[in-house]
C-alpha cells in the first residue's frame, strides 16, 4: 500500500543515516584515542571554550523529515443524495433562504455595474430596496414563528438512512475492526456529530466567562466542518420541537463585492430555549453537555477557509480541551447513557463502546491528505456498527484555503 511503501522507505533513510553516523563516530573515537597518548600541555581556557564552541557548530545537523499525507481516506458522499437533501431542508427557514439569496445577489449585480460598494443613487434603491424589504420582513416573521415552537409535519430521515460511499481507492475500511452483531444503534434514532480535530471552544479576548441559565460557569464550543452539521437542525427540530429565539448575526464577508446582508442581517442564530441534552464521548468517558444554539447563513460566503455550514454551539459544565472531545452523541429515544469506553489500538483508528456490553458502537479512522495550504491537513471518516455492519455516519476534513 501507498502508505506502507512510505514507511518503508522512512525506515531505510533512517538507517542509512544511523550507519553514517556510527561511522563518524568511530572516526572520532580513534581520533580522541590518538590524541589522548600525545603529551598534554597547558591550554587557555578561552581557548578551550572556543574549541568546544567549535566542536559543538560542527556536528552535522540531524535532517528531519516532513510528514506525508497518507491518503487512506477516499470519501465519495451520499449515493442517494436526496435523503441528504431532505434531512438538511429546515422547511420553515426555505422561503428566507430564497428570499435573501434574490435580494443579496440584486445588490450585488448593481455593485459590479456601478463599480462601487456604497449603492447611494436612489434609482438603485427603487430596484434592490422592495427585495431586501420583502427579505426581510420574511426573517421578523420567521423569528416570531420559531417563537412559537411550531409542529413541522414533513417527515425527516434518519442519518442511517444516507447512504454515504467511499472511492475504490479508500482504504479507511480496512483499518476498522470485525463488526460484531449489535443492534444498539439500529434504530437510528440518535444523532451523531464528529469531534475532534474539528470542534473547537469559544475564547474571548475579553475572558469572558459563560454561564448556564442558572449562574453557573460552564464552557462553550462551536463545530461547523463536520458534514452531519448541516442536518442537525432539521433532525433535532423533528425529534422535540419547541421555542427557539432567533438573534441576528452581522453581515457576511465576500470576496468581490460588499458585505452579504438583509438589512444589515448576515446569520440567523437559532437559540434553543430548552436545551437539549448530548453527551461528549472522551477517552475519560461520557460526559454531560447541551445543545444550545444553531446559526444558519443566509447565504454562503464561500471564502474557502470559512465553513457555509451551520455552526452548531454546546456547552459543558466541565472544563474540558476541545481534543478531547471524539465525537458528540444525542440519544433521541433510548436511555441516556452513562459511561462509555474507548479503545485507540493505534494513531490512526479509535472506537467506542457507548452501552457497554464489551461490543464497539462507533468507530473513527483518521487519515491526512495535501492541501494547498499544508503538506498533511487532517480527514476523518466516522462508522456505526449496524446490525454488525459499519456504516459510515459523518465525514470531515480541514477546510483547504484557496
Amino acid at each position: 500500500m501507498h502508505f506502507q511503501c512510505q514507511k518503508s522507505i522512512i525506515f531505510i533513510s533512517m538507517k542509512v543515516q544511523w550507519k553514517s553516523a556510527l561511522f563518524i563516530f568511530t572516526i572520532v573515537l580513534c581520533g580522541l584515542t590518538f590524541e589522548s597518548c600525545k603529551p598534554k600541555e597547558p591550554k587557555d581556557p578561552s581557548t578551550s571554550m572556543s574549541s568546544q564552541s567549535d566542536s559543538i557548530s560542527s556536528q552535522p545537523e540531524e535532517e528531519t523529515q516532513p510528514l506525508k499525507a497518507n491518503n487512506i481516506i477516499a470519501y465519495g458522499g451520499a449515493s442517494n443524495p436526496e435523503v441528504s437533501v431532505a434531512l438538511e431542508t429546515f422547511s420553515p427557514f426555505t422561503l428566507i433562504q430564497t428570499l435573501a439569496s434574490r435580494s443579496i445577489e440584486i445588490k450585488d449585480s448593481l455593485e459590479m455595474v456601478r463599480e462601487t460598494q456604497s449603492l447611494t443613487d436612489p434609482k438603485d434603491s427603487l430596484i434592490f430596496m422592495p427585495y431586501e424589504t420583502e427579505a426581510h420582513l420574511a426573517i421578523l416573521e420567521y423569528r416570531r414563528l420559531m417563537a412559537s415552537g411550531p409542529v413541522l409535519k414533513d417527515l425527516c430521515p434518519s442519518l442511517i438512512e444516507i447512504n454515504r460511499i467511499t472511492e475504490a481507492n479508500d482504504s479507511s475500511f480496512n483499518i476498522l475492526p470485525p463488526a460484531e452483531k449489535s443492534k444498539f444503534l439500529s434504530h437510528g434514532s440518535f444523532f451523531f456529530l464528529g469531534g475532534a480535530p474539528f470542534i473547537d471552544k469559544i475564547r474571548t479576548d475579553d475572558n469572558t466567562v459563560y454561564t448556564d441559565p442558572q449562574g453557573k460557569p460552564e464552557t462553550r464550543f462551536v463545530s461547523s466542518v463536520p458534514e452531519n452539521a448541516s442536518y442537525l437542525l432539521n433532525s433535532i427540530y423533528h425529534f422535540k420541537n419547541g421555542p427557539i429565539n432567533i438573534t441576528f448575526g452581522p453581515p457576511l464577508n465576500s470576496y468581490d463585492n460588499g458585505p452579504k446582508e438583509v438589512n444589515g442581517i448576515g446569520s440567523l442564530c437559532h437559540n434553543f430555549i430548552n436545551r437539549m441534552p448530548v453527551f461528549f464521548l472522551t477517552e475519560n468517558g461520557v460526559v454531560p453537555a447541551h445543545l444550545i444554539a444553531v446559526t444558519i447563513k443566509l447565504v454562503p460566503e464561500n471564502m474557502g477557509c470559512v465553513s457555509d455550514q451551520p455552526q452548531i454551539e454546546f456547552a459543558c459544565s466541565q472544563n474540558i480541551e476541545e481534543d478531547e472531545i471524539l465525537g458528540v452523541y444525542i440519544p433521541y429515544h433510548s436511555a441516556p447513557i452513562s459511561s462509555s469506553t474507548i479503545s485507540r489500538p493505534n494513531n490512526l483508528l479509535w472506537t467506542a463502546d457507548i452501552n457497554s456490553d464489551g461490543i464497539p458502537d462507533i468507530a473513527c479512522v483518521s487519515g491526512t491528505f495535501e492541501g494547498i495550504s499544508s503538506d498533511t491537513m487532517m480527514e476523518s471518516l466516522w462508522y456505526v456498527n449496524i446490525d454488525g455492519v459499519w456504516k459510515i455516519i459523518d465525514w470531515a476534513q480541514d477546510l483547504d484555503c484557496t
